[in-house]
């Protein structure tokens, strides 16, 4: 799905082609000696690199990376430097995309205090995803949690005081007033992970929630239930919505009517915390879906704490597939989000607007597939 070509072939490729342009220009005439120079400089810019130049001046490599990119952030006599120091060490400006195919990045990565209170976090997986691919790849990461006061701006502290970012990373939805409040401080590429919004100018990368929710509950409905509830905050948060509103298209399709007492919050409507002793109605469907696997143990554990046995007496589904391997038990029927491939994709989105090379594109969705687990059975 991804391309890449490593950096030692792309400069042999671009230094044959020149030389052989070079000697077919001047095929009747060669000047050995201009030749010889050509060599001698080409050989030369080869092997200087952007930690070359930083270990000269003694500062960072993103410093000379933003000055050699014309990116803000450096005073203008260290810009001089690097520059004159860039010239000296053989390179001119046109040599730009050059710089940019080496150079290392610091971006900054945002996780929202409520999503990893607590362990198991599944955007703190997302999060070492994308880390650990940024690292590979030669970035620095800086993360900041950010706790409910300052996303709904009772703090008037900026996100990534004093840092000299490229980019960020949203890893799960936060309050709108924050998003915008961050662009405007950072004034820098935003790529958002596991939601999106209407507002332009950012990245939205996200999992196939109203389809792949609507899979779920189609799997149920194919086993012969009728009666299906399902749990999780409607308005809580994008992906909810998502998931609700594929489990409403399922029921419809299949001229099943939504039960309002079988839909049940599992947390504030305005997305923080779990509400971990929901109450059940008394009259249960022969089925619940819930809005991700957590939700799914949650209600498994309440429902044996009445006696009622799973998937014996009512089936259950969750979303995301994140205890995967864990050995935990039951293994649910759910719907398996590929966040290492959603990791990719953001960090592959947002390199690419640093450098540049495209403007955002709005939301790209990224599918999984249903899992069928243990939690559900035929009636």
């Amino acid at each position: 799905m991804w391309w890449y070509t490593s950096k030692k072939s792309v400069g042999s490729v671009k230094n044959t082609f020149f030389t052989r342009k070079f000697v077919m220009h001047n095929r009747t005439k060669v000047n050995e000696v201009h030749l010889a120079e050509m060599r001698s400089v080409m050989g030369k810019r080869k092997d200087v690199k952007l930690e070359d130049i930083a270990r000269e001046l003694g500062i960072s490599i993103v410093s000379v990376s933003n000055v050699l990119n014309g990116r803000k952030g450096v005073s203008e006599g260290l810009r001089q430097k690097v520059l004159e120091k860039a010239r000296e060490l053989g390179y001119k400006m046109a040599d730009s995309a050059r710089f940019r195919e080496e150079e290392s990045w610091c971006i900054g990565i945002i996780v929202a205090e409520r999503y990893i209170k607590e362990y198991p976090s599944f955007y703190m997986e997302v999060y070492r995803q994308i880390a650990g691919i940024l690292t590979r790849r030669g970035n620095q990461t800086v993360l900041e949690v950010v706790d409910e006061d300052r996303e709904k701006l009772r703090y008037s502290r900026p996100p990534f005081a004093d840092i000299d970012l490229q980019g960020v990373i949203m890893v799960g939805e936060m309050h709108p007033e924050y998003i915008e409040k961050l662009k405007k401080a950072t004034d820098v590429p935003v790529v958002c992970v596991d939601f999106y919004r209407t507002e332009g100018d950012v990245d939205y990368i996200a999992t196939d929630s109203f389809h792949g929710m609507q899979l779920v509950t189609q799997k149920l409905i194919d086993y012969g239930h009728k009666k299906i509830g399902f749990v999780g905050t409607v308005h809580a948060t994008s992906s909810i919505m998502d998931r609700y509103m594929g489990y409403c298209k399922a029921l419809q399709i299949n001229g099943l009517r939504e039960h309002e007492e079988w839909v049940i919050d599992d947390r504030e409507k305005d997305g923080y915390g779990y509400l971990l002793d929901f109450v059940l109605p008394a009259v249960l469907p022969t089925a619940f879906v819930c809005n991700c696997d957590k939700c799914a143990y949650i209600l498994i554990d309440k429902l044996r704490r009445r006696g009622i046995r799973v998937p014996e007496d009512i089936s259950v589904a969750g979303f995301d597939y994140f205890y995967q391997g864990t050995g935990k038990e039951p293994e649910l029927l759910t719907y398996e989000s590929d966040w290492k491939a959603m990791a990719q994709v953001s960090v592959n989105t947002l390199l690419k607007r640093i450098m540049g090379k495209k403007p955002p594109e709005g939301v790209r969705i990224v599918e999984g597939g249903v899992v069928i687990g243990n939690t559900a059975r035929r009636i």
